[in-house]
């Protein structure tokens, strides 16, 4: 139906999407995982925003279906205009709140207690005091860091870059997600090569899904940088199976699910 309503191209899938995903960010600026010292009780205005986040999702989700029907169609987008529609679809979400999780502020609760020689592993940011474990969501606040020690030094080193302001950290780590799926974004089109699939479909299934963009780049989660990595590491395999092998075990030490890509290393 959505498909009779307008003409499908790709500056329309590209228009709808960035509409769905500045509703994203407008709404999350009440309906968000918002500092504590911003959170309200329930008003009309928060349910707005909440409104217009549910919106959203609607609109990039729409998106994304009829932009499938364009990379399945007889003329399907290059990769190239693939990765355009991702930046455009990521842009209003580069500033906006966190949203439908509280995990990026453990992730900076974890970072500032590495940063002050505090062992992450063996008690939760509660350890830490001060406002930034209060920002952690309750059932994580007595929790022992369930990451790698890779992803640790690097929010260790950016606590030490923001010296523990809050804007500056939440930014820190949208930019580190963003990075993630930059780096997915490269290598999904050329594991698809190699595999016999078609490049822009992987694209589209793998990179500019509508979870994606809500939970690795709007909740800034550390998944991303795992997956980068980890998809680099399977396309360097193909030629440098050490490099490849490296660039794996670095995923796994953002995440530990990362480290069954070494059997696809071994295969490979």
């Amino acid at each position: 139906m959505l498909a009779t309503a307008f003409p499908v191209d790709l500056r329309s899938c590209q228009v709808l999407g960035l509409a769905g995903t500045a509703f994203l960010a407008l709404g999350g600026e009440t309906a968000g995982a918002l500092p504590v010292r911003l959170l309200a009780p329930a008003s009309a205005r928060a349910a707005l925003g909440l409104v217009g986040v549910y919106f959203g999702v609607v609109l990039l989700t729409a998106a994304w279906v009829l932009l499938g029907r364009l990379v399945r169609g007889p003329r399907p987008p290059t990769p190239r205009a693939l990765l355009l529609v991702l930046a455009v679809w990521a842009a209003p979400l580069l500033l906006a709140p966190p949203l439908f999780s509280r995990d990026v502020y453990s992730y900076l609760a974890q970072g500032a207690m590495a940063d002050a020689h505090m062992d992450v592993y063996a008690g939760g940011p509660d350890r830490l005091g001060g406002p930034l474990s209060a920002e952690v969501a309750p059932m994580w606040r007595h929790t022992g860091a369930p990451y790698g020690p890779a992803f640790l030094a690097l929010a260790s080193a950016l606590s030490g870059v923001t010296r523990g302001e809050l804007p500056a950290g939440l930014l820190g780590m949208r930019l580190v997600a963003l990075l993630g799926v930059a780096l997915m974004a490269v290598a999904l089109p050329r594991l698809a090569r190699h595999s016999g699939a078609d490049p822009a479909a992987a694209l589209w299934l793998g990179a500019l899904n509508p979870l994606v963009l809500l939970h690795l780049v709007a909740g800034a989660h550390n998944d991303a940088l795992m997956l980068g990595l980890l998809g680099l590491g399977l396309v360097a395999c193909r030629r440098r199976p050490v490099v490849g092998a490296v660039l794996v075990t670095l995923a796994a030490l953002v995440k530990a699910p990362a480290a069954l890509g070494l059997l696809a290393v071994v295969a490979l």
